[in-house]
C-alpha cells in the first residue's frame, strides 16, 4: 500500500513537472518569436533605409535638372555642361529633359539615342508614372522597367512648371540592379537566419515584381513592410530561414523539460522548492531580457537619425551652394549644431538632457526645414527664460511630426508654434500647428508611432506625460509635461 503510494506520488511530480516546465518552455519560446519579429521588423526598416538612401542621392539630382530649367527660363541651353556634373558613378544612366512630355535632351547621348523623341505620356514601360507624376505635380519614381535604348534602370519622374504652367518633364534614370548593390543588409542576413524579398506591384501589370531577393524563408511566419518612396510604394519581406519547430532552442527545450521533469519525480518532497525556484528564475531571465529590449528600443531611437532628412539637407546645401551661398552656410550651421546635439543625446546621463539644449536642436532643424520649404513653413516660439531637465529627444521629433506630417503635406504651408508655460510642479512645453491634422486612435502611420515610442520614454520618469489633441483638418497640439524633479530625485 506504501509502495503504491509512492509510486503514485511520483508519476503525479512527473506529470505536474513535465506540464509546468513544458509551459515554461512554451512562454520563452513565444518570447523568443516576439523578440523575432521585433528583429525581422528592424531588420525591414533598415533595408528600406539603405534602399531609400541608395536611391535618394541619386534621385534627387532631379531638382537640380529643375532648378536648371527654371533659372534658364524654359531654355536647354547649356544642358550638357550641367548634366555632365549629375551623371556620375555607374549607377546614373542618364539624365534628360522631356519639354511637354517630349524627350529632348539626354546625357551622354552615346548609348541612349533611341530615348530622344520619346514621348513621356505615352504607353510604353514606365511612362505611366511620368503621367501620374504630372497630374499630382510631383516627382513620382518609376520602375524596374525595361528601357527603350535597352537593360533595366529606375526612373524618377519630375514635372517642370514655369509661371504656374507645365513646361514639361525632367528624369534621373539609373541602372538596374547596379544603383542597389553592395547592400549590407542583405548580404549579412544570411548569418542571421533570415531571407528578404524586396518587391513592388508593377503598375503596368498589376503583378508583384522582385526587385531583390535573399535566400528563401518560411513564407508564412515572416513579416511584411510597405514603405513609400518618392510616391511609389514597395516592399520589404522578410522570413525566419527555419520553422520555428525546426530550431535547435526549441528541441533543447523540449529535453530540457523531460530532464527536469524526471529529477522532480526522483525528489517528490523537494517538488514545490524547486519549481518555485525555478519560477523565480525564469520570470528574472524574462524580465532582464524585457528590460535590455527597451533599453536598446531607446537607444536605436536615440541614435537614429533620419536617413530622409541627412539626405535631403546635404542635397539641398548642394543646390544652394551654387545659387544661394549664403543660405547654404546658415543650412550647414543648423545641420551641424542638429546633429551634435543627435550624438551627444546618446551619452546623456540618466537619459535627460536641459531643455535649453533641446531647443536649440529644435530651432536647427526648423530653420533647415524653412529653408527647405522656401516660405511654406512658419515658426513661432512663446517661451520665457528657464532651464530644466527632460527626457532626451521627446520635443524635437514632436516638431518634426509636425513639420512632415503637419505643415508639409498642407497646400500653402503652416505655421508651428512652440509655446512654455509654468504648471504646479511642473513644466509645460505646447507644440502646436495648424496642418492637415490626424485621427490619433487607431492611428498606425508613421506619426503615432513617433508618438507611442515618445510616450513610452515619457512613461519611465515619474511626473512627465504627454497629451495630444488633433482631428483632420484642424491641426494638432502636443502638450508636454515635464516634472520639477526629474535629475532630483532621479527616475
Amino acid at each position: 500500500m506504501g509502495k503504491l503510494r509512492v509510486s503514485g506520488a511520483v508519476v503525479a511530480a512527473f506529470f505536474l513537472a513535465l506540464a509546468v516546465f513544458t509551459g515554461m518552455s512554451a512562454y520563452i519560446e513565444h518570447g523568443r518569436q516576439a523578440r523575432e519579429d521585433e528583429q525581422m521588423r528592424y531588420i525591414a526598416s533598415t533595408v528600406s533605409a539603405q534602399v531609400y538612401e541608395a536611391l535618394s542621392a541619386q534621385m534627387s539630382k532631379a531638382k537640380t535638372l529643375e532648378a536648371f530649367v527654371v533659372q534658364n527660363n524654359g531654355r536647354t541651353d547649356g544642358f550638357e555642361k550641367v548634366a555632365r556634373l549629375l551623371v556620375t558613378g555607374p549607377g546614373v544612366r542618364n539624365v534628360l529633359l522631356a519639354p511637354d512630355g517630349v524627350v529632348t535632351n539626354v546625357y551622354p547621348l552615346k548609348g541612349n539615342e533611341d530615348v530622344v523623341g520619346h514621348d513621356l505620356t505615352g504607353v510604353g514601360a514606365g511612362d505611366r508614372e511620368a503621367q501620374s507624376a504630372i497630374e499630382r505635380g510631383a516627382m513620382i519614381m518609376a520602375g524596374p522597367f525595361s528601357l527603350v535604348q535597352g537593360g533595366m534602370g529606375i526612373a524618377g519622374r519630375l514635372p517642370v512648371y514655369l509661371g504656374g504652367s507645365f513646361w514639361g518633364v525632367v528624369s534621373v534614370t539609373l541602372n538596374y540592379p547596379d544603383v542597389l548593390g553592395g547592400m549590407s543588409s542583405f548580404e549579412n542576413l544570411h548569418a542571421q537566419g533570415f531571407a528578404c524579398r524586396l518587391w513592388r506591384v508593377n503598375p503596368d501589370t498589376g503583378a508583384e515584381q522582385t526587385i531583390l531577393s535573399s535566400g528563401s524563408g518560411v513564407i508564412g511566419d515572416g513579416f511584411d513592410y510597405a514603405f513609400p518612396i518618392y510616391n511609389a510604394q514597395w516592399h520589404v519581406s522578410v522570413y525566419p530561414e527555419k520553422p520555428w519547430y525546426a530550431r535547435a532552442s526549441v528541441l533543447l527545450s523540449a529535453g530540457l523539460s523531460l530532464l527536469l521533469s524526471f529529477g522532480a519525480a526522483s525528489g517528490a518532497a523537494a517538488y514545490t522548492t524547486i519549481r518555485r525556484m525555478e519560477k523565480e528564475a525564469a520570470l528574472s531571465r524574462i524580465d532582464a531580457l524585457q528590460r535590455q529590449l527597451e533599453y536598446d528600443r531607446t537607444n536605436v531611437l536615440l541614435t537614429q537619425i533620419s536617413s530622409h532628412f541627412f539626405y535631403h539637407t546635404l542635397n539641398a546645401i548642394q543646390a544652394l551652394i551654387v545659387f544661394e551661398p549664403e543660405a547654404a552656410y546658415r543650412m550647414t550651421e543648423n545641420f551641424s549644431r542638429f546633429l551634435r546635439f543627435k550624438v551627444d543625446s546618446v551619452s546623456a546621463e540618466g537619459g535627460l538632457v536641459p531643455f535649453r539644449e533641446e531647443l536649440r536642436s529644435v530651432r536647427a532643424y526648423a530653420q533647415i526645414n524653412q529653408i527647405q520649404l522656401d516660405g511654406r513653413l512658419n515658426m513661432e516660439y512663446d517661451l520665457f527664460d528657464a532651464d530644466f531637465l527632460i527626457p532626451v529627444l521627446t520635443i524635437q521629433p514632436i516638431v518634426e511630426n509636425a513639420i512632415i506630417h503637419g505643415i508639409k503635406p498642407k497646400v500653402g504651408g503652416g505655421t508651428v508654434r512652440i509655446s512654455l508655460r509654468r504648471g504646479e510642479g511642473c513644466y509645460e512645453v505646447c507644440v502646436r500647428d495648424d496642418g492637415v491634422g490626424y485621427t490619433p486612435e487607431g492611428e498606425t502611420g508613421g506619426r503615432s508611432v513617433g508618438i507611442s515610442n515618445i510616450r513610452t520614454r515619457m512613461n519611465q520618469y515619474p511626473g512627465c506625460a504627454i497629451e495630444v489633441e488633433s482631428g483632420p483638418g484642424r491641426g494638432t497640439s502636443v502638450l508636454l509635461r515635464y516634472s520639477d524633479s526629474l535629475g532630483r530625485e532621479g527616475a
